[in-house]
């Protein structure tokens, strides 16, 4: 017998559907509203396997309707739903499914879980006891089997779990969380809730799980992962609700984090105020006294010692060095730091300011540099105030006679310059931390090791200003390396700098001439008298070659070769000499030209060193000396 005609009105009124499928799986009849009651789109001569997620479930389905027999159970749809379906086998092959979708909007549960993380939230903003709150409340106030929090760590982009709760108190399995890959991916992008499937966890095909984002309002804090009950599916308003308790979570987060920084600031600063009372007064105390002492001397009429003096004077200098580190870490906070860039030779000044540290204290100090120069463009002062801070902490916390080595490289786009002791090292785990205000490793003693803690901090941002970088490698008990890699000039802008030469006559009309001769030719030329001085002058930048007149008297000719001998410099620099003949402490290979000065015979010899020079660094012999000490 037919059906009655009104049949179709009939089940409109029953939440379950009903479809008749072939033993292929094929659709054979659906009831009118069946994608309106599953979310389930089928139509006659359609397939199952279609719209249906292939695993366990669907094989049992698919056995039960070709054995003709009855089956319960649930599936997954590609749509990431869970529908339960009843199998009832036709007599004429076949079967019919009574389909009905799983989920439920249970507000109650929702509301019982949000105050019950109000409530851990107003008694701690520790993060870890508000994430363990939230997912215990979700797993007992909602129908859920396991609930999990994953949150961003503060230093880096990486998900850490942070909290989890289980009904049977088993691991995720094989613990195979990957934020790369979707629904979490889509998630944290969309901040919007996304369905998947768990495989191996739940009933036999798997669990379906929403991956909801913590969303604060200047940021997604992290992940909160809800995995239903076996047979249970999410509605699309218990994704509202779950969303909302989320965002709830994710605000407490936030505060609990910001708390916590407030906290830490506030240690720092107490500890900074501790240490920074004691660093300025450890100068002031014995300045006073001295000056008492002094002003006791010449109150009596006693002359003042000359060590009484420098003494004070380094308290001074210390003093002067603490109120400047002050502000410039003022300076930087505001944005007030100005560099003053000008190209610059780091050889050059790697080479002055060792050698300062050479001259002040007893320990050996090796430098090494490229053959050829490795320019930056930069601010010298405060490219200084980096090296000499690197050189200080590398001296003070070495060992006594312990060496500390100088390096310089030229990398393929950077000017490297490394500066490695052996002394106490830096701790693990503070050594993401080193490069922070007012921070000090742990193994630092305030008592035997002084200093405000901003050293370091000022040091990073000025390379980072420079648009550079300034990194640590370390070991504890073993030493450090601090790396600092500059942007070099390119081979093109080098080129286009200006050669320096140093013209020493004793002549003032020759060494005018000389001057306009090489200025006229492009040079950049420094002329004195006094040819120490002069060398002293050129000392900031390196010489490209000194023009040196063989007619100067033995004493002005001593005063420049002792000068020469002792200034700081990066590599040798070639002499051209001026005159008729070489004298006898020049070497056999030196340059000559003829004095007076010709402007054609003075560029030639000009030319014909600095083309030399170069053929020399770009392919390196053995080091020739230019000049040589006279006995």
């Amino acid at each position: 017998m037919l059906p009655p005609n009104d049949v179709e009105d009939v089940l409109s009124c029953l939440p379950q559907a009903l479809v008749r499928v072939g033993p292929d799986l094929r659709v054979q009849w659906c009831e009118e509203g069946f994608a309106a009651k599953t979310g389930v789109v089928l139509a006659p001569g359609g397939t199952l396997v279609d719209v249906l997620e292939h695993g366990r479930s669907l094989d049992a389905l698919e056995r039960a309707i070709r054995d003709g027999r009855t089956h319960s159970g649930h599936v997954i749809t590609r749509a990431l739903r869970q529908v339960r379906v009843q199998v009832k086998p036709a007599h004429a092959g076949g079967a019919w499914l009574v389909v009905e979708p799983s989920g439920v909007d249970d507000e109650g549960a929702f509301s019982q879980a949000v105050r019950e993380i109000a409530r851990a939230v107003g008694e701690s903003l520790e993060v870890d006891r508000v994430c363990s709150a939230a997912v215990v409340s979700l797993v007992r106030c909602a129908q859920v089997r396991r609930a999990e929090v994953f949150l961003y760590e503060e230093d880096d982009a990486t998900l850490r779990r942070m909290a989890v709760s289980d009904l049977d108190g088993h691991e995720l399995p094989g613990d195979a969380f990957n934020p790369a890959e979707d629904p979490y991916r889509q998630a944290l992008a969309l901040r919007q809730p996304q369905l998947g499937i768990q495989r191996g966890y739940g009933d036999a095909v798997g669990s379906v799980f929403a991956a909801v984002p913590l969303c604060a309002p200047r940021r997604t804090v992290g992940l909160l992962l809800i995995y239903k009950e076996q047979g249970v599916s999410f509605s699309v308003r218990e994704l509202e609700m779950w969303s909302a308790a989320a965002s709830q979570l994710a605000v407490a987060v936030e505060n609990a984090r910001l708390l916590r920084e407030a906290q830490a600031a506030l240690r720092v600063r107490e500890e900074f105020m501790s240490i920074a009372s004691h660093e300025l007064k450890t100068p002031l105390t014995p300045l006073k006294l001295g000056l008492y002492s002094m002003e006791r001397r010449i109150a009596a009429g006693q002359p003042v010692e000359l060590a009484s003096v420098l003494k004070s004077k380094r308290q001074v200098d210390r003093l002067a060095g603490l109120v400047e580190d002050l502000l410039d870490a003022s300076r930087l906070e505001l944005g007030r730091l100005a560099l003053d860039s000008s190209p610059l030779e780091v050889g050059q000044l790697v080479a002055e300011v060792v050698d300062h540290f050479r001259h002040a204290f007893e320990r050996p100090f090796s430098v090494e540099v490229p053959p050829d120069g490795v320019w930056v463009l930069g601010d010298r002062d405060r490219l200084e105030q980096v090296l000499v801070n690197l050189l200080e902490n590398a001296h003070k916390y070495s060992p006594a006679g312990a060496p500390i080595a100088v390096r310089v490289q030229r990398t393929a786009d950077a000017a490297r310059i490394q500066v490695q002791d052996h002394g106490i090292g830096i701790p693990g785990a503070d050594q993401g931390q080193v490069f922070q205000r007012f921070y000090r490793a742990r193994n630092v003693s305030h008592r035997n090791f002084g200093g405000l803690g901003l050293g370091l901090f000022i040091s990073h941002s000025i390379v980072k200003m420079h648009g550079g970088a300034l990194a640590l490698r370390s070991l504890e008990g073993e030493g450090s390396t601090f790396t600092m890699d500059l942007p070099r000039m390119s081979a093109h802008e080098v080129r286009r700098l200006p050669r320096r030469v140093l013209v020493l006559d004793e002549d003032r009309s020759q060494e005018a001439a000389a001057e306009r001769t090489l200025r006229a030719e492009g040079f950049e030329v420094f002329t004195v008298q006094n040819g120490a001085e002069a060398l002293r002058q050129a000392t900031h930048l390196p010489v490209d070659l000194i023009v040196l007149s063989t007619s100067a008297t033995q004493p002005q000719m001593a005063s420049f070769l002792e000068t020469f001998a002792t200034l700081p410099r990066a590599r040798p620099v070639p002499i051209l000499l001026a005159g008729d003949s070489r004298p006898w402490w020049a070497q056999e290979n030196t340059g000559l030209c003829p004095r007076p000065y010709r402007a054609d015979e003075l560029l030639a010899g000009v030319h014909h060193v600095l083309g030399r020079e170069r053929r020399r660094t770009v392919s390196p012999v053995e080091s020739e000396v230019v000049l040589a000490t006279p006995a």
